[in-house]
């Protein structure tokens, strides 16, 4: 979108209202958090999970909508610095969109910054109403699925199993090259578990994997967010499987994707369950490989 396009929308809203970007330990931070505990739309406990997970704390987490200098809305911000086949690139992914229902025809004001940086966004969690408002600024909708599927395979237990899970700081890190380190240090937060499988063959022939374990009603999936190698995975799925469900005392695990050649899990299996759900991007870099890493899906 131009830049004398974005002039010409901000001119139209009334000129009472502003936008304000919001950074960790700033005198608008409190006002913030405050407005985040007083809002009645959201769960503040949700949203603070969110804003505890400090991936760059250099950029806003977040954008405010005020009007006559009162905050009235909200637009949550996880940014992070990505290099892809040698070139950087900054990313944003949005979260938690508020706005007082008196002020929400004015909402859109809250993008405005985010497109003048004219970074990659990615907004996994849109609710119906607001997808269509973002393709008008210019976002692609796509569509993201997500597969489950039963760990236990009883076949499997008695074959022998040549991977080992490395899990000490230290030795993934003789392992992985400067970009994998980077994110592997971005997701230091106790939320993320992150580990190396390799060959006890050939340690060279390895992945690093980075997951969370959620709890759902009646049991906990263990979410793989970032697989380094994931033809590796694939290759050897029934293994690796088997490892992760005996050092994780998961049974089932899941994975995000948008094409099914980016999925490391299988679908031949009986006991799988595919999800969709959409998703909205903007500039994203054409020679990206799909993962949820640095977003509010953990």
């Amino acid at each position: 979108m131009e830049k004398i396009q974005l002039e010409k929308i901000k001119n139209r809203a009334p000129r009472k209202y502003n936008v304000s970007e919001v950074l960790f330990n700033s005198k608008i931070e409190t006002q913030t958090i405050e407005y985040l505990k007083n809002q009645n739309y959201l769960s503040y406990g949700g949203i603070n999970k969110i804003l505890t997970i400090k991936f760059n704390e250099t950029y806003p987490f977040g954008y405010v909508l005020k009007s006559d200098n009162e905050i009235v809305g909200f637009l949550g911000t996880m940014f992070s610095q990505r290099k892809i086949n040698e070139k950087n690139y900054i990313y944003c992914n949005l979260h938690t969109w508020i706005v007082n229902k008196s002020h929400r025809l004015n909402l859109y004001l809250l993008l405005l910054p985010l497109i003048e940086k004219n970074c990659s966004i990615m907004a996994f969690t849109p609710i119906k109403s607001l997808i269509g408002l973002l393709q008008k600024f210019g976002f692609k909708k796509l569509e993201m699925r997500y597969r489950v599927i039963f760990l236990i395979n009883f076949f499997n237990f008695f074959k022998k199993n040549l991977f080992r899970i490395e899990k000490n700081i230290e030795q993934i890190k003789k392992k992985l090259s400067e970009d994998e380190w980077k994110i592997y240090q971005d997701h230091a937060d106790s939320s993320f578990i992150k580990f190396i499988v390799f060959d006890v063959y050939d340690s060279s022939n390895f992945t690093l994997i980075i997951s969370t374990k959620v709890k759902k009603k009646f049991f906990n999936v263990f979410n793989i967010l970032y697989i380094s190698n994931k033809l590796f995975v694939k290759r050897n799925w029934q293994s690796i499987s088997k490892k992760i469900l005996k050092e994780f005392k998961v049974y089932f695990c899941g994975q995000y994707f948008l094409d099914e050649i980016e999925c490391a899990l299988p679908n031949n299996i009986g006991l799988s369950k595919n999800f969709n759900r959409d998703i909205c991007v903007k500039n994203l870099p054409a020679d990206m490989r799909f993962d949820i890493l640095y977003s509010e899906i953990i």
